[in-house]
């Protein structure tokens, strides 16, 4: 069929809601992580006196989780970044369209008034 031209709308529009619910996982993530961290901390022992070991891994385990969130924010926003394009995409394909019919509803309506 050469020449012609058509795309689901509904399908693209879909496809940007199930972008959006892993949004929605991706933002719950983060908070349950640092719940979960929360019901750990300390537990490598007690910093700033005679144990070493909490002394040596306490600032590892606080970096290793501000690098998780970061990346999980990160993750979030591409997703985010993502969902937009979609949309937008919906709105590309289905603005040729609506500008066609704009243009027969004013062409007939010029035509109503030489009458």
């Amino acid at each position: 069929m050469a020449g012609r031209y058509s795309a689901d709308i509904q399908a693209i529009l879909q496809g940007s809601r199930y972008l959006a619910d892993a949004v929605r996982y991706g933002d719950e993530m983060l908070p349950r992580f640092e719940t979960g961290c929360d019901a750990y901390t300390g537990w490598w022992g007690q910093e700033g006196g005679d144990d070493d070991f909490a002394d040596a891994v306490g600032d590892q385990v606080r970096q290793e989780r501000r690098q998780v969130a970061s990346t999980v924010l990160a993750i979030t926003g591409g997703f985010m970044a993502l969902v937009d394009a979609v949309a937008a995409e919906a709105d590309h394909v289905q603005r040729p369209q609506k500008q066609a019919v704009d243009d027969i509803e004013s062409q007939g309506s010029e035509s109503g008034n030489r009458r």
